[in-house]
């Protein structure tokens, strides 16, 4: 199935019990520019008889790599473990990024547009426990061309406490998608993006 699109990146906070997760907080990080997943896996080969008699293939981790238009104080406190205060008596917002911030796990969810024999559709992919890290930043002068800088922000795909790393569905609308992905991060209609 080809893919042709991508929208609505969304995260929210990860909390696990001895056997069970729920999420809260949810909400939109930025809109969507370009997600990379890159799968490890642990393999192993079991050789008899002078040949390969079993080989079991794992995930191990991920890497996922976001980039969106602008990532907000909001998102960037709750995944990089940062304060967000506000500046004297203005609704100004100071972000305030310690040497020890660590921030939460978090799920992560957006979905693409799929096209398959002609026919439209919507993949939803939700992550289940990630770990984000500081951001790199590259800032540029305005010269003759206007050259766009987006965020970029990378983080760890782990498993959760039930096993799980990955949910997806596909569907047939936008909003069967969004309101899949809305329930797993527990966003309530229009509460987010």
């Amino acid at each position: 199935m080809a893919q042709i699109g991508l929208k609505y990146l969304i995260c929210s906070e990860l909390a696990e019990t001895t056997n069970s997760t729920s999420y809260s907080g949810g909400l939109v990080m930025s809109k969507a520019i370009k997600a990379d997943l890159s799968i490890e896996i642990n393999e192993g080969k079991l050789y008899a008889d002078d040949q390969i008699v079993e080989n079991i293939k794992e995930f191990k981790s991920g890497k996922l790599t976001l980039n969106g238009d602008h990532i907000s104080y909001e998102t960037l406190a709750l995944v990089l473990g940062h304060t967000l205060e506000t500046i004297g008596s203005t609704t100004n917002k100071e972000l305030v990024a310690k040497g020890e911030d660590d921030g939460a796990f978090v799920g992560v969810g957006f979905y693409a547009t799929t096209v398959n024999g002609g026919t439209r559709g919507y993949r939803a992919i939700w992550l289940t426990k990630v770990k984000f890290g500081i951001p790199n930043e590259s800032l540029e002068t305005k010269g003759d061309a206007i050259n766009f800088q987006t965020p970029t922000i990378e983080g760890t795909i782990l498993t959760d406490i039930t096993g799980v790393w990955k949910k997806e569905a596909t569907f047939t609308t936008e909003a069967e998608a969004k309101a899949y992905l809305d329930n797993l991060a527990t966003i309530t209609s229009g509460g987010a993006e």
